[in-house]
């Protein structure tokens, strides 16, 4: 469930948001970091003065030599570096099975230059393969999101979509593996184009070029389903999660004593004023466990996190957009070619396109060779001296190399 933010432009709408805000992944931790901080701030100014009253503050003196050692020890934790490197791999993980979602759109287009005429046959292969495609986006995805496996928690709820036949659910069913069946439309997508090329006379066959680059991209669809498998399957190390963990998590327990505010009138070196409210570690506190968190909400991305991956969106626009594509696309008629409005421009330069009157108020920026230095107050005759000039430079390079050699 990506959040968009693009249209937020002020920090005051940038930081309102709640749903996937640092705010909501943050706040429970800030608040059981908070109510433990004051209860062991009470501790130091209510509880220990007690036990201190015939030994001259012994143990508020202990506690406070405590306090600066730990403040002293969390500043030894590569916190930012663990972090850093942890998060940047999460990213880029994250990024990357982004990719190996599958869109049809290509090979759907791919589909109706193989299957180009209008006929009852060719307009059902047509509608088939593009049904087995998403068939197949629905088949391998309840495997590996939340999202889909809630959608199609059986394959009666895939028939019942209408995704797949009851027939075709029967042969499904059929085979004798269990584990990984989502490639088996896939498999009958291919046999219609093995009898698409059998029932067409030799002149009439699929060009063999546009079958290849086909094949080439059904094996790369394929592909895709088989490498979000292995995300799913192979996950981050847990003893690099649980190092990014405990330093995050042990950084912040040792805040608890080490960033207390002691007594001022002891004048310890940076602990001179009482702040009662630890600004600057609740700031620090957003800053790394909000970056910790991000870690962790991108781990899985194929979950129901709000910055999880929209598979239900997804797949619908899929299917939509490839029955769009090879039904009422394909059989419509093909607009008459006509001179247009550019057609008088092919001697001439061609005028820039029209404006309205909000894009004619843009600034434009058009690209500039920065590498290329133009020759201002120079005549030809100065620029033919510079020409002899450089030719004599190198003239002279190669008889010293001549006479090296």
């Amino acid at each position: 469930m990506t959040i968009s933010y693009s249209r937020s432009s002020s920090l005051r709408h940038l930081f309102s948001k709640w749903k996937g805000s640092i705010w909501k992944t943050c706040w429970f931790e800030l608040f059981i970091f908070l109510a433990l901080y004051y209860l062991v701030r009470v501790f130091y100014n209510v509880v220990l003065p007690y036990f201190d009253e015939d030994d001259d503050k012994k143990y508020r003196r202990a506690f406070e030599h405590i306090a600066i050692m730990f403040d002293d020890y969390i500043k030894q934790i590569p916190l930012t570096f663990l972090l850093g490197f942890y998060v940047s791999t999460i990213v880029k993980r994250w990024w990357t099975q982004f990719e190996y979602i599958v869109w049809p759109d290509d090979i759907v287009t791919l589909l109706c230059l193989l299957f180009p005429g209008t006929d009852h046959t060719s307009r059902l292969r047509r509608h088939a393969i593009a049904r087995y495609l998403n068939l197949t986006a629905a088949l391998a995805w309840r495997d590996i999101s939340q999202e889909i496996r809630r959608r199609f928690p059986t394959i009666k709820h895939i028939v019942a979509s209408g995704l797949m036949t009851e027939v075709e659910e029967t042969l499904y069913e059929s085979l004798e593996s269990k584990a990984v069946r989502w490639y088996v439309p896939l498999h009958w997508a291919q046999k219609i184009i093995v009898a698409e090329i059998d029932d067409k006379g030799k002149d009439a066959k699929p060009l063999s070029s546009l079958v290849k680059i086909f094949m080439s991209d059904l094996k790369q669809y394929r592909t895709s389903f088989r490498k979000l498998y292995s995300y799913d399957w192979v996950c981050v190390p847990l003893v690099y999660t649980q190092v990014a963990a405990l330093a995050t998590y042990g950084y912040f327990a040792f805040c608890l004593m080490g960033r207390q505010f002691l007594d001022p009138a002891k004048k310890y070196k940076n602990f001179e004023i009482d702040f009662v409210v630890p600004v600057f570690t609740i700031v620090q506190f957003l800053f790394f466990i909000g970056w910790f968190k991000v870690g962790q909400d991108l781990l899985r991305p194929l979950g129901t996190d709000d910055d999880d991956f929209e598979l239900n969106y997804i797949l619908d626009r899929n299917i939509r957009t490839s029955f769009a594509i090879v039904n009422a696309v394909e059989t419509a008629a093909c607009p008459q070619m006509v001179e247009d409005n550019f057609w008088s421009y092919q001697d001439k330069l061609v005028p820039p396109v029209a404006h309205t009157e909000l894009s004619a108020k843009l600034h434009e920026h058009p690209p500039k060779l920065h590498s290329y230095v133009e020759l201002k107050n120079y005549d030809d005759d100065e620029i033919s001296d510079i020409q002899t000039s450089t030719v004599g430079v190198k003239e002279k390079y190669l008889q010293k190399g001549q006479r090296k050699r």
